[in-house]
């Protein structure tokens, strides 16, 4: 899957789970492929194999946080 694809699919309910998950330090909770979706859609960079939340991550995360339907 192309990344335009990935991003233009929108935000699944288990993807957000896993963004949150690694926000809250759980990385354990985050495997390879979901990480791998998780870059792929732009909301988090690996560096050195510490997986770091992007700007697009972090206002993805602060937004759900305040909308009743996510």
């Amino acid at each position: 899957m192309r990344q335009v694809d990935s991003i233009l699919e929108g935000v699944r309910p288990a993807e957000l789970a896993h963004l949150r998950a690694l926000a809250e330090g759980r990385v354990g909770g985050v495997e390879g492929a979901h990480l791998r979706t998780l870059e792929d859609k732009g909301w988090v960079q690996t560096f050195a194999g510490t997986a770091l939340i992007t700007l697009t991550g972090r206002t993805l995360l602060d937004s759900s946080a305040h909308s009743p339907g996510w």
